[in-house]
């Protein structure tokens, strides 16, 4: 192990979907896990309350890119219009790169579905890219290291 810490521009996300297709994203946020305790006050041990562990929770990922078509919106309004039955859930991998473009760490999620889908915001008196932001609720987070 160098010491030295993983850039956090160099990274890609691969996402699960019907078509294969994969998409170009500017920023992921969410990355987080989070294991819910519950405290067991015991009669007579006033001294200290047990921790119990309990089940992990995991934050929603966030991807942003820039507008460029309709993909994102595409899949949300999958969800917004289901009737039941034939719902794809997605899973799908970030995987953070070192200076020559290998992987060096990938986070894979698992089931995810969209959840929030934020459109461009709109300005005459803005001079940037119209951005599109997907969030995803899924069910499990793993870490793998490259070999």
């Amino acid at each position: 192990m160098s010491g030295v810490p993983f850039g956090a521009f160099g990274f890609k996300v691969e996402i699960e979907t019907e078509s294969g297709a994969k998409g170009c994203f500017q920023e992921v946020s969410g990355l987080s896990v989070q294991v819910n305790v519950t405290d067991l006050v015991e009669g007579g041990v006033n001294h200290t309350t047990h921790k119990l562990i309990g089940n992990a929770s995991y934050s929603n990922i966030t991807l942003k890119r820039g507008l460029c078509d309709g993909t994102m919106f595409d899949w949300i309004s999958k969800v917004v219009n289901y009737t039941g039955g034939g719902l794809k859930r997605m899973s799908g991998t970030i995987k953070i790169l070192d200076d020559s473009g290998k992987p060096v760490k990938t986070y894979t999620f698992k089931n995810a579905i969209p959840v929030k889908w934020d459109g461009p915001a709109l300005s005459v008196m803005q001079d940037a890219i119209a951005t599109e932001s997907l969030e995803l609720a899924h069910e499990g987070l793993t870490q793998t290291d490259a070999k």
